[in-house]
């Protein structure tokens, strides 16, 4: 698919998801932000920290900016639209704008790019919606067409749209009166179906559903498509705290037309219609939500699903050294076994902020906060025991990880000039490189990761 966006021919491919999931109920940040509503200027600040000051000694030269095949999509908070934005990593001037999305005044988007590359998934908050738990609609942009079209009603705002890895499905959660909930909404193409003028919706379906007293919130976190598996978090409801990971299966289209082949033919055949007989194929794992995994006693938040479904990173806060301090913990699937990230040398003591995946999934990046005078840096950690490498820090304030170009040369992070998470200033979008630049993006409001795409 190609894309042509001022004279710039865009190739989508298969994105990268973005950013870890956030558990925390009462954490979820449902508005966007306080930035201006106007377009921001698309013209680029100098990037940070490469150009020392007139009286700074002469530092080490850093080597030529290397290019990535890889653009960056994220969308800029708005007051009653966000901007859908296009951006090159190596050359953050060459940024292109995608869409206006329109929303309820004061209330953000959470995006999600499709596996394809062609459409955007988000939850949005209507006009006349006022509790981000149970008003927001979610959505689906196509971004070739410019269309949009609402899929649900009555979704979280809070929690970013989970697609299948075929994309054939969108799931969602849904709080309802009592219950938590997570729905499933087919989106692929109906069978056989006369053609009609009034579009239908798609078909929807609850997947999980727990009384409030049990569970508090469910969190789609992502899939193993070889698995056919969609991985989620829940946080125990009443008096009983916990977080624990659990999997539901089937999670593709395809899976899930097999199974529902499957049900219905048996509900036939036992109400005593003969029901056809061809050579059925291997039986799909059943409906079901099995949770199987402890991950703490305390609520996990920031989980991040390594790329290959085996393992899983997460921050609990814990007594170390006698201060309570955030620290991540990996959550091994196959083995059932969750512990905490080995000490690293030349790690500051303090709160680790927001863990996510290397592209080889064997090594875990996350950030720091401010240390004394010096600034939070990016720590990546491989898991194997060897050495662990930093990222280049900013020049004051602290970076939070968002998510890694698929082909290892750009870290995108959230970059902020405070000190604390309580007190973290203006935010502002950088992409470090491991060799030490860091441009940034012009500035303006707040703003969410979408995805990676290949660009030509």
């Amino acid at each position: 698919m190609r894309l042509q966006l001022e004279g710039r021919n865009l190739r989508v491919a298969a994105p990268i998801l973005v950013g870890a999931v956030t558990l925390i109920v009462g954490v979820f940040a449902a508005c966007g932000g306080g930035g201006p509503a106007g377009t921001p200027t698309p013209s680029p600040a100098p990037a940070v920290g490469l150009s020392p000051s007139p009286d700074a000694p002469t530092s080490t030269p850093l080597p030529p900016l290397e290019p990535s095949s890889y653009r960056f999509l994220y969308s800029e908070f708005g007051v009653e639209e966000d901007l859908i934005w296009s951006i090159d990593p190596a050359d953050t001037s060459d940024r292109v704008q995608l869409a206006v999305v329109p929303h309820g005044a004061g209330w953000g988007i959470k995006p999600a790019l499709s596996p394809d590359g062609k459409k955007i998934a988000y939850n949005a908050m209507p006009d006349d919606g006022l509790r981000p738990g149970t008003d927001a609609e979610a959505r689906i942009l196509d971004l070739e067409s410019g269309e949009t079209a609402v899929v649900a009603e009555g979704v979280d705002l809070r929690t970013v749209p989970r697609w299948s890895p075929d994309g054939g499905l969108l799931f969602l959660r849904r709080n309802l009166g009592e219950y938590v909930t997570v729905i499933l909404v087919d989106l692929r193409e109906p069978e056989d179906e006369e053609e009609s003028d009034e579009e239908k919706p798609p078909p929807i379906r609850t997947v999980l559903r727990q009384h409030e007293s049990d569970v508090q919130t469910y969190t789609p976190l992502g899939f193993d498509p070889d698995e056919a598996t969609l991985y989620f978090t829940q946080l125990q409801g009443g008096t009983e705290l916990g977080s624990y990971l659990g999997r539901y299966a089937p999670a593709t289209g395809e899976a899930v037309a097999t199974a529902t082949a499957i049900v219905e033919a048996t509900a036939t055949a036992s109400a005593g219609t003969p029901a056809p007989t061809p050579s059925p194929p291997p039986t799909p794992p059943a409906f079901s939500g099995d949770v199987f995994l402890f991950l703490s006693d305390q609520i996990a938040r920031d989980l991040a699903l390594s790329p290959d479904a085996s393992r899983v990173a997460f921050l609990v806060q814990g007594l170390v050294e006698g201060r309570f301090i955030f620290q991540v913990h990996i959550a091994d699937i196959k083995a059932k076994q969750v512990s905490p990230l080995d000490i690293v040398e030349g790690l500051a003591a303090g709160d680790q902020l927001s863990p996510i995946w290397h592209p080889d999934g064997d090594k875990v990046s996350f950030g720091q906060l401010p240390s004394g005078a010096d600034p939070g840096r990016v720590a990546i950690v491989p898991l194997d025991g060897s050495e662990a490498t930093f990222l280049p820090p900013p020049e004051q304030g602290f970076d939070q990880p968002l998510s890694w170009s698929p082909d290892g040369k750009f870290l995108a992070v959230r970059s902020s000039s405070g000190d604390s998470i309580g007190n973290p200033g203006l935010p502002r979008l950088v992409f470090v490189s491991p060799a030490g630049q860091r441009p940034a993006a012009p500035e303006g409001a707040e703003f969410e990761p979408i995805g990676w795409v290949i660009q030509e």
